[in-house]
């Protein structure tokens, strides 16, 4: 069998080039909407960064779900197949492998057929700032965008001085083979950054903290490590169990080994919003959230109400308690607002994504959608108090708490993100750019 050359000549790139074109071409007809490159923009830099969590070498059937869940990809889309020659293959597996041959053209994925390995270019290009520096990379007369790590970019804040901290760190996948943290080292490190951030925050602030189940490894169980972070963190750093905050993403996908092919687990379409407080009295007022309607009431429900509040007026409660019938009518505030939050995951549009594309760099892929946010600050925080997003990815926390009139700290470690993430800014007039983009991302 004769061994594929490491350094293919400048024909066999341009040839490999040609043929990536004709699939895309092929693809592009299939689905009936002309030339489509939205797709491979999206997938290059997090399929680098899936094989970079596996160290740096993977195996393509491992990469498949684990990007098809980074992108919040609808599950239709995920199980969408096409027939060619007698076969059927993966839509979806199929814009991976094209992804893949792109980025071996570009010199950023190399390795044999039955591996995937990243280069020193992709290595570059998924570049972090050091440890222990910190760039200012813009501000606004409200906000203020770091690039840096949350250690480092915590010693520049005042003590006391946030209303909240809202961040959705990276998860563990407790296999080390899927992830760069180990379960221990995730809490350890989350531990300590739990500790800094009780210090930043106001005696009535609030930490919330979005996580995700994980399943043990070669196993449909699911870890108990979101459980063990909230109690190092009532327990370690003294802080509160102020709330949780469900959140319920309906596009969520199964998990590819347990729920789709051995049917052994349930698919899991709920996050968790960790809500931890400085003092058991923090400054939330459900009156800054929107007011949610009281539910249509039929005939025969009024008729009970009715037969209810009569009794109300007559009789003693078993408890001993005459009710006062004011208790119970409405005041058109609308319904006690509920802690579960619906909103689907966040795909390829909008114009974040369309400026990223159209800037040639991928959008960050693990978004959390708007509602996460805006809930949480609109809870938490009064207009004109200051919330910080240690882990901002692309930035919608500090968008979301502008909107709402807030002012914002962030902080990102990826060159990349941290300088798309301006994309949500640069039209305001108060946008100010503190660093050149191209001798940054060099």
């Amino acid at each position: 069998m004769t061994k594929r050359s490491e350094n293919p000549s400048t024909k066999a790139l341009a040839a490999r080039r040609r043929r990536i074109e004709k699939g895309e071409r092929q693809e592009a007809a299939v689905r009936g909407r002309g030339s489509s490159t939205s797709l491979q923009g999206m997938l290059e830099l997090p399929l680098l960064e899936a094989i970079a969590a596996h160290g740096g070498r993977a195996r393509p059937k491992d990469l498949y779900a684990e990007l098809a869940e980074t992108l919040n990809l609808d599950p239709g889309a995920r199980d969408q197949t096409r027939e060619c020659a007698d076969q059927s293959y993966r839509v979806f597996d199929q814009q991976v492998r094209w992804a893949r041959q792109t980025a071996v053209a570009k010199g950023t994925i190399t390795g044999e057929r039955g591996f995937w390995e990243i280069t020193d270019v992709a290595r570059a290009k998924l570049a972090r700032i050091e440890r222990g520096k910190t760039v200012l990379i813009y501000s606004m007369d409200d906000g203020l965008a770091f690039l840096g790590h949350a250690e480092e970019v915590a010693g520049l804040i005042d003590p006391g001085s946030l209303s909240l901290i809202m961040t959705s760190p990276p998860y563990p996948v407790v296999n080390r083979a899927y992830g760069k943290f180990g379960l221990p080292e995730w809490l350890s490190w989350m531990s300590d950054l739990t500790g800094l951030w009780k210090d930043l925050i106001a005696d009535d602030g609030t930490i919330a903290v979005n996580l995700m189940d994980v399943h043990v490894p070669g196993s449909p169980m699911i870890s108990t490590y979101v459980e063990r972070y909230l109690i190092d963190a009532v327990d370690r750093h003294g802080l509160h169990l102020a709330g949780r905050m469900p959140w319920h993403s309906p596009t969520k996908l199964a998990n590819l080994e347990w729920a789709v092919k051995r049917r052994v687990a349930l698919k899991n379409t709920v996050e968790h919003v960790i809500l931890l407080s400085k003092s058991p009295n923090p400054s939330w007022d459900t009156r800054r959230l929107p007011s949610e309607p009281y539910a249509e009431r039929s005939a025969s429900q009024k008729a009970s109400d009715a037969r209810r509040s009569a009794a109300r007026r007559q009789v003693v409660r078993p408890g001993g308690y005459q009710m006062d019938e004011g208790a119970f009518h409405t005041d058109g505030e609308g319904r006690i607002p509920g802690n579960l939050l619906i909103a689907g995951g966040v795909g390829g549009g909008g114009l974040y994504a369309k400026r990223c594309r159209a800037a040639g760099i991928s959008p960050h892929p693990a978004r959390f959608p708007e509602a996460l946010p805006r809930r949480v600050i609109q809870l938490a925080t009064a207009p004109g108090q200051i919330v910080y997003d240690p882990m901002a990815g692309s930035n919608t926390t500090a968008k979301v708490a502008l909107e709402l009139g807030r002012r914002f700290i962030s902080s990102e470690p990826v060159v990349d993100y941290a300088l798309s993430s301006s994309f949500r800014f640069d039209d305001r007039p108060d946008f100010r750019m503190h660093v050149d983009p191209d001798g940054l991302a060099a």
